[in-house]
């Protein structure tokens, strides 16, 4: 699962795209920074080491290479 299916499932609204990026989800305006994603709404989006980290203040935890939580949310 990518990242940004992953924060789909995360914020659970609906995708949409604009120039094959993904542009909303839901009500959230999504905000890219150097083409990766930089911000969701209000809730900032941090990588480390190429993976995602951090999304909103909530970590992100991996079963392998597979997001298994972010927060306390199991996607």
């Amino acid at each position: 699962m990518s990242v940004e299916d992953a924060l789909i499932r995360y914020y659970g609204g609906r995708p949409q795209y604009s120039g094959g990026k993904l542009y909303k989800i839901g009500d959230r305006i999504v905000q890219y920074s150097g083409g990766q994603l930089y911000r969701i709404g209000d809730d900032r989006i941090e990588f480390s080491g190429g993976k995602l980290y951090r999304v909103g203040g909530n970590l992100v935890r991996y079963s392998g290479d597979n997001i298994y939580t972010i927060g306390g949310i199991r996607i």
